[in-house]
């Protein structure tokens, strides 16, 4: 299955993690101002935590899906999956599904892995098949619809090879960027970290030529405040990207707007 460009080239995906409390005080007031939809991604453990910093509520959580924003799962306790028994891997998968859905969340169909570091690990991968479609795991400029533009050389999404073997990409290896690692690494330094922000464009080249919509730049965030920590992004930084992608005609998706075609092992956004 294809996704028709029509008039537009330009698809973004938001995220934000570890449940932080300005997510809601202060990215979703910009976020309305555009009419952007991004994809929540709540660690369980942390809802309502005062005690390393202001986490959302749950009245927060459910406030931004009545508002038709994502909400998914990213573990009960943010443990790192690989270092986990598969006894307390399927914990953390799999309650935190059943946390969210027992406080009013509808239908959570995508797991976050923190870190973003187990996308080559198979006892990580089929746990998450078992309770979750998709999962935000792994770090790329842009992601694929068919996985086909990574230096692994794959032409479509299917989570094992013939021979078995893990692929880079899948629908549970859903690659994002950091915005946090420029934060840090620019040390909030706003301008040189808006320029790699604009590398947003870097895939519509690549959408031209195929005349489908395949690469989605999938930018992720945490805090939105002027603290200077390295998990928080400039709230002036974070403005005046939502008005560069609005003036420039990106759409913005939340994750959850992707499907998966078993028949082409590729996926797609949902019309």
């Amino acid at each position: 299955m294809n996704t028709v460009i029509g008039d537009n080239t330009k698809v973004v995906i938001l995220t934000f993690g570890d449940t932080v409390k300005s997510q809601f005080t202060t990215a979703k007031p910009i976020l309305d101002q555009y009419g952007f939809k991004a994809s929540f991604f709540i660690t369980c453990g942390y809802v309502g935590d005062q005690k390393q910093m202001q986490r959302l509520s749950w009245n927060d959580i459910l406030a931004l899906q009545d508002d038709g924003q994502d909400i998914e799962s990213k573990g009960m306790t943010h443990a790192d999956l690989n270092n986990l028994s598969p006894n307390a891997l399927d914990f953390e998968i799999s309650a935190s599904k059943q946390c969210l859905e027992n406080h009013g969340v509808k239908s959570p169909n995508i797991f976050a892995v923190v870190h973003g570091n187990a996308w080559n690990n198979p006892l990580v991968i089929d746990t998450i098949s078992k309770y979750y479609e998709y999962a935000d795991n792994g770090f790329a400029n842009s992601m694929f619809l068919h996985c086909d533009g990574y230096d692994s050389k794959q032409t479509d999404c299917r989570t094992y090879t013939v021979d078995d073997e893990l692929t880079y990409a899948n629908r549970y290896s859903i690659r994002e960027e950091s915005h946090n690692s420029w934060d840090q690494s620019y040390l909030h330094n706003d301008q040189i970290i808006f320029q790699k922000f604009v590398e947003v464009n870097s895939g519509i080249n690549f959408n031209n030529k195929k005349g489908t919509v395949d690469a989605i730049p999938i930018i992720a965030y945490h805090s939105i405040d002027n603290n200077g920590d390295p998990y928080s992004t400039d709230v002036n930084l974070f403005e005046t990207e939502m008005k560069y992608l609005h003036d420039n005609g990106f759409k913005v998706i939340p994750m959850s707007d992707l499907g998966y075609d078993e028949g082409t092992k590729s996926m797609y956004i949902k019309q």
